[in-house]
């Protein structure tokens, strides 16, 4: 995992509603590349699987996700997400969210704090 989810977490919850972190990010290098549907697919289970170890990882801390999905979720402040994890800490979620909105925006791993 390219950023400890653990520390991130821990500042999100410092931080409170609305705090965001960035867990991963893809940014395209150019249309061609974001347009390789081939690719994009792989960058696409790539994330997936650093999902997968985020929520292993937070679950280890915080139990199992009162929520998971593989669409967008009304308290998750993302566009085009493919999987999320929500967990309740106190009053707030903590989430961890997959998201690529549009074919030319990035694709990012994004952890955070909703209410």
């Amino acid at each position: 995992m390219p950023k400890s989810v653990s520390a991130l977490a821990k500042r999100a919850l410092a931080a409170g509603k609305g705090a965001m972190e960035e867990v991963r990010i893809h940014v395209f290098e150019d249309d061609e590349e974001a347009h390789d549907e081939e690719a994009v697919e792989k960058l696409h289970a790539d994330f997936a699987k650093q999902f997968d170890k985020a929520v292993s990882t937070l679950s280890n801390e915080y139990r199992k996700p009162t929520r998971t999905g593989e669409s967008e979720y009304r308290s998750i402040p993302l566009n085009g997400v493919f999987r999320y994890a929500i967990w309740k800490v106190g009053k707030l979620e903590l989430y961890v969210a997959a998201a690529h909105e549009d074919t030319e925006v990035p694709i990012i791993l994004m952890l955070g704090m909703a209410g």
